[in-house]
Formats: C-alpha cells, sequence, structure tokens
C-alpha cells in the first residue's frame, strides 16, 4: 500500500538458474541450454551438489551401475530445458561464452518478462552437433564430479 502511495514500483525478482541465489532487475547473464551442457566446469558443480553426491559416490567407488544411469539422467533432464538459463556473477564463470552478448540477452529477458530471442534455444540436442552432444553427455555420465571425490 504504502509503496503505491509514495510512487514506489516492486522491481522484479529471480534465482540464478544454478544456484539459486536471488537476482534483482537487470542482473545477470542469459544463456541457452546448449552453452550451458557444453560446459565441463558446470557438469563438474552439478554432479557434486547435494542432490547429486550420492550418485557420484556410488559411481565412482562402488562401480554403481544405478548411480551411472542416474548420472545419464541427469543430464538428459538438463539437456531438455528449453528454457533460457539466467545466471549469476559467480555462475557464469563457468561457462566459455561472449559475457557481452549474454549481458545483452538478459537485459531483454528482463525487459520483456522471460522472453528473449536467443539464437539456439531449445533443448540443446537440436542445436548441438550429434559428436558434441554424445561428448558431453559420456564426460556427464562418466567422467564429471571426479576430482572432487576422495577415491
Amino acid at each position: 500500500m504504502f509503496g503505491n502511495l509514495f510512487g514506489k514500483k516492486k522491481q522484479p525478482k529471480t534465482q540464478c538458474s544454478i544456484c539459486k541465489s536471488l537476482l534483482e532487475y537487470k542482473e545477470g547473464f542469459a544463456l541457452t541450454t546448449s552453452q550451458v551442457v557444453v560446459s565441463k566446469e558446470y557438469w563438474d558443480n552439478k554432479m557434486v551438489e547435494p542432490e547429486t553426491m550420492v550418485y557420484t559416490t556410488n559411481h565412482f567407488k562402488k562401480k554403481d551401475e544405478n548411480a551411472t544411469k542416474m548420472r545419464g539422467i541427469i543430464f538428459e533432464k538438463t539437456a531438455e530445458k528449453e528454457h533460457t538459463w539466467l545466471t549469476c556473477d559467480t555462475c557464469i564463470k563457468q561457462f566459455d561464452v561472449d559475457i557481452e552478448q549474454a549481458v545483452s540477452f538478459a537485459e531483454e529477458w528482463w525487459k520483456n518478462s522471460g522472453q528473449v530471442d536467443m539464437p539456439h534455444t531449445g533443448k540443446a540436442s537440436d542445436h548441438l552437433a550429434p559428436a558434441a552432444y554424445d561428448k558431453m553427455r559420456t564426460y556427464a555420465m562418466m567422467d564429471a564430479g571426479a576430482s572432487k571425490i576422495r577415491l
């Protein structure tokens, strides 16, 4: 009520698509799913998050086939995302992208309430060469997070 009374408009906020930290209006970097999927650093971090650590531990220490399959499912679910990823200052460091372009697309994302016309938006399999897609799937399933697990 007081915000409207004094002419203050509440600015929108969102979460970083990766770490869930809060992003204020006009902050962040916009990425496509393909840009996310091709980052080994992203997968190294993703596979040791609390939700995925048990699969990674069992994959490397116990050679558990079910854990390995779950890591593959995590990759597939991530690679199928069709939305724009909005990332924070910390998470953008995981990706080899044109920072100025990512900022520009993020500005468009904010201006258009989450809608942005980025090239190669959509599922990673629709935009990556099959060999590149398979290479990253294999990395995510078999190798990601190994350096962070004590064997």
